[in-house]
């Protein structure tokens, strides 16, 4: 409503201020109302606009591509941690394996070893214990005894191709020193 309609209706200038002050009051709720949609409404569109910006980014990717990818690479990362972890388990059992068997006196690791059930050893729960227990079984039985105990002394001497055994030098220097003292002191 404008001041020139009121004016045709035939209202005095009193009559048009206050109209028009009643419709000002009126008027300013929901003009303040329209300002705050219409902020909203500019901001909402800059948003959209950026998010707008954002998906173009994205324009030609495969996602199911790159998803898969990332199952790859993750699927690869776990298997190399397992094996790392195999590689470790696998050293410290041969380490626990090398310790016992020093530990009961094992003359031939190798040969030991051989005579073992690595695979079961490998999945006990109590690999220590069941591998002494392993151990103390092939120490008693008849066929793999002889793997352990005390080293055989070896022969100090040297021995020729006809099977006779001669004494090292440093005993023969004793034997004729031992010789002498015993000649001259008769």
């Amino acid at each position: 409503m404008k001041r020139e309609d009121l004016e045709k209706l035939g209202l005095t200038k009193e009559q048009i201020d206050s109209v028009c002050d009643l419709n000002n009051k009126d008027m300013a709720p929901v003009k303040s109302d329209l300002q705050k949609v219409q902020d909203d409404l500019k901001v909402t569109q800059e948003k959209l606009k950026t998010a707008e910006d954002a998906v173009k980014k994205f324009d030609g990717v495969d996602l199911e591509k790159q998803n898969q990818q990332i199952k790859d690479l993750q699927d690869a990362l776990k298997k190399k941690d397992d094996d790392h972890a195999a590689e470790l388990a696998d050293r410290d059992f041969k380490a626990l394996l090398k310790d016992s068997v020093a530990a009961a006196k094992g003359k031939n690791a190798k040969a030991i070893m051989a005579l073992l059930d690595m695979d079961t050893l490998k999945a006990s729960k109590n690999q220590k214990e069941d591998v002494e227990k392993a151990l103390k079984t092939l120490a008693e039985a008849d066929d793999s005894k002889m793997l352990f105990g005390e080293p055989e002394a070896k022969p100090a001497g040297t021995q020729s191709i006809i099977g006779e055994v001669k004494k090292s030098a440093e005993a023969s220097k004793e034997s004729l020193r031992d010789a002498l003292a015993a000649h001259y002191k008769n």
